[in-house]
């Protein structure tokens, strides 16, 4: 992270993102049977997309960089520990009219094959020239469901504020808005907010209609979530009973925070 200081804005004539491909040994992740076992080798393994973002190669500054899709995609049911070689690489990338986006695609393999991988997009907001692109584009959709306010089900809950450093260590992103509220309010938010993948794991430990087996979850983060926030998540089971959208936002606010699709495989 601390490379993260030294980072310089490098986009000019002729910029691309580097083909970087980072590979984790003997990584492990123990689910402990929980339903939201799809966001730990995210939550875990973000640390090789940190890795990434923070290369002396890479052309943006992290700190003009964030997350605004995921796809998780677990393609078996998951077992009590996940293990296996962790890769993650650049993949797909496109200039936007106000930015420009790029996909970071991360594998878990082992002596079976692929059990899971994720495709983490990547926004940062400017002007890039014109519309060019390169690879295809793989991870959720641009635009995310619409979850009614009257939809049926909720939950509500205040979102928890502690361990925020132990938090910062297992995804290796220490930026200060997951850390002080004087640094967050600077920035123009309310307070310090939450890593995405904390409360993606809360939205599905309230789910009502929760997925098992081979599943995939899309999730769109749309505004960070501060710690201490009353919190309400409203969600839609598919008439088919395979897929739940789900829509997480402040009591104290209209709009959504997080939006995500949960679906059998």
């Amino acid at each position: 992270m601390t490379r993260a200081l030294l980072a310089r804005d490098r986009w000019g004539r002729g910029a691309r993102f580097p083909e970087l491909a980072l590979r984790w040994e003997g990584f492990t992740v123990d689910t402990r049977g929980d339903p939201a076992a799809i966001v730990y080798p995210h939550l875990f393994g973000f640390r090789l997309a940190m890795a990434m973002l923070t290369q002396p190669s890479w052309p943006l500054p992290p700190w003009r960089t964030m997350q605004v899709r995921n796809r998780l995609i677990l393609h078996r049911a998951a077992q009590p520990v996940l293990s296996g070689a962790l890769t993650s690489s650049v993949g797909g990338w496109r200039v936007l009219d106000k930015g420009v986006e790029v996909d970071l695609h991360a594998r878990l393999t082992d002596r079976d094959g692929c059990a899971w991988e994720s495709i983490v997009t990547c926004y940062s907001r400017g002007r890039f020239g014109e519309g060019e692109s390169r690879g295809a584009e793989l991870g959720a959709p641009r635009v995310s469901p619409q979850v009614a306010a009257d939809a049926g089900t909720e939950r509500r809950w205040i979102t928890d504020g502690t361990r925020r450093w132990r938090y910062a260590s297992w995804t290796g992103d220490y930026n200060g808005l997951h850390q002080w509220d004087w640094y967050a309010r600077r920035l123009g938010f309310e307070g310090a907010s939450a890593h995405p993948q904390r409360i993606a794991i809360q939205c599905l430990h309230h789910v009502g209609h929760p997925v098992g087996g081979a599943q995939q979850l899309d999730l769109w983060l749309k505004w960070p979530v501060r710690y201490g926030a009353a919190v309400v998540l409203r969600e839609r089971a598919h008439a088919d009973g395979k897929a739940v959208d789900f829509s997480l936002m402040a009591e104290a606010d209209s709009r959504p925070a997080m939006v995500g699709c949960w679906r059998a495989r």
